[in-house]
């Protein structure tokens, strides 16, 4: 009788757990949709600080947008070292296209609202060299962080993923 009851405690947590995430992929693509219609700005999310940016449409032909290219980072995983908490980290990825194609970030996103990259939206010539720029912001994120960054472009992977730590000190 309890290994029933324990079941069935198991499948009623299961079911609400795939609830709550069905709310937040909702939730999720209604921001992602308000990104698109405030023709590309970043939408936040007043409840998690989480920021959302739509995909950015390039204008390209129809052969460039089938050519794919090669990505190569000096460095895809860094270690930012030590700040104090409310302090914004900064660390610049650099890479080289060192394909035979224009390469074309279309995408940079954070695996959190405290991580936020810029790039440049200008196609880069094959041997020309781009910047991803990270902050991060270590407001109430005290102790070792381990953050990404996914870049999406016309590449061989599409996707790629940088990474990097960082130690916050907690505020006295």
């Amino acid at each position: 009788m309890t290994s029933l009851r324990i079941l069935l405690l198991m499948v009623s947590l299961s079911m609400l757990i795939a609830c709550r995430q069905d709310e937040k992929l909702s939730k999720k693509a209604k921001l992602v949709e308000s990104a698109i219609a405030t023709d590309g700005e970043p939408v936040v999310d007043s409840s998690t600080g989480e920021t959302f940016y739509p995909l950015i449409e390039i204008d390209t032909t129809e052969k460039d947008m089938m050519a794919k290219t090669r990505i190569t980072y000096a460095e895809t995983n860094v270690d930012l070292g030590v700040v104090e908490e409310g302090t914004l980290a900064k660390h610049t990825f650099t890479f080289k296209n060192t394909g035979n194609v224009p390469l074309v970030v279309y995408s940079a996103y954070g695996s959190c609202g405290c991580t936020v990259p810029k790039f440049s939206k200008d196609p880069i010539a094959p041997g020309g060299t781009g910047e991803i720029n990270v902050e991060f912001d270590s407001e109430g994120r005290p102790g070792a962080n381990t953050k990404t960054v996914t870049v999406n472009a016309n590449t061989v992977p599409q996707a790629t993923t940088l990474t990097f730590t960082v130690m916050v000190n907690p505020k006295k």
